[in-house]
């Protein structure tokens, strides 16, 4: 199996130009809002039917609900009738073992103002106190299912019993090096894990032990990066990476662009990630790829989560406010 290959497959696991702004050290750098807008209607282009998978459905269904861009009409009503037909279909199972399935559902449901309890008569978040089962896929089961259990209050869930389960489990997994790591053999932590992690962590960041774990990360997040800025993970150079880690960094509020521990070689991370940017909005896996419907979701979600941050609205699973 290539490189390629495998990346996208340990994605799918996880989970999962125009105008111009000056970018940190002078470089031109395509503008944010334009950026957005132009990602945001590409993605509705080539996603005209989204689905309950990790393709052409939540990913882009969340990034669009959680920016200020425009819907298409009824392109979240087609959401929740696809995963309606799917529900009925499979008797209410998304999946008998992958729980991912369910938080990611969870999640585009509450973006988009839905009660994830009531969904074609089913309570999709129930399967998510099944907490040996969400455990048994590994530290991203156990992270994506506390940021679904969060996101609709998340001070008013945070403390409920599966999420302080879910939470105790995910602290213990840190690596000696403050990373995390989807293989709970490594000895150190990749940056994929490590980001995503940090995400699940907000509503908890006032607890000095948690706030510590944040600390550790934000620090292996800045040290793994590579000279020119970019991240290597899973050996090769990707904008996944760099997206994920924007995405954490907003969580807490950190500017990805303007942060000094994060500047490497005249560039911000949103400047290197849109060394990935194509005209047409969509991003590249690799910087001379061609157009990747997993690195354009992801590069999405990472351009909402920087403007919220930007704006100091609710972060991007902090959905309390959901528009």
């Amino acid at each position: 199996m290539n490189k390629l290959k495998q990346r996208g497959l340990t994605f799918l696991v996880l989970l999962t130009t125009a105008g111009m702004m000056t970018g940190c050290g002078g470089s031109s750098t395509p503008d944010l809002e334009k950026a957005l807008a132009k990602t945001a209607e590409y993605e509705q282009k080539t996603v005209t039917s989204p689905a309950s998978d990790s393709l052409g459905g939540e990913w882009t269904v969340i990034a669009l609900a959680r920016s200020g861009e425009k819907a298409e009409d009824n392109y979240f009503e087609k959401y929740r009738a696809n995963l309606e037909k799917k529900l009925k279909e499979q008797d209410g199972i998304l999946s008998e073992n992958k729980y991912t399935e369910y938080s990611r559902a969870v999640l585009a449901l509450c973006a988009i103002g839905e009660d994830p309890s009531e969904i074609g008569g089913y309570d999709i978040q129930k399967p998510l106190e099944d907490y040996e089962t969400v455990v048994s896929q590994g530290l991203n089961g156990a992270v994506f299912a506390l940021l679904a259990l969060n996101a609709q209050d998340p001070q008013a869930n945070k403390d409920g019993e599966v999420q302080k389960k879910y939470l105790d489990y995910i602290l213990e997994q840190e690596k000696s090096d403050g990373g995390f790591s989807l293989d709970d053999n490594a000895t150190e932590g990749d940056v994929d894990l490590t980001a995503m992690t940090l995400q699940c962590l907000e509503p908890y960041q006032e607890e000095e032990n948690v706030k510590d774990t944040i600390d550790r990360g934000v620090e292996f997040l800045a040290d793994a990066q590579d000279a020119d800025g970019g991240y290597t993970a899973y050996g090769d150079k990707s904008s996944e990476s760099v997206s994920q880690t924007i995405i954490a960094l907003s969580t807490y509020g950190i500017d990805c662009n303007e942060d000094e521990r994060f500047q490497k070689d005249g560039k911000g991370l949103y400047d290197t990630l849109m060394t990935y940017y194509q005209k047409d909005g969509s991003f590249s896996h690799t910087e001379d790829g061609d157009s990747d419907p997993m690195a354009t979701d992801q590069a999405f979600c990472a351009m909402v989560a920087y403007e919220r941050c930007q704006n100091k609205e609710n972060s991007f699973y902090n959905m309390t406010d959901h528009r």
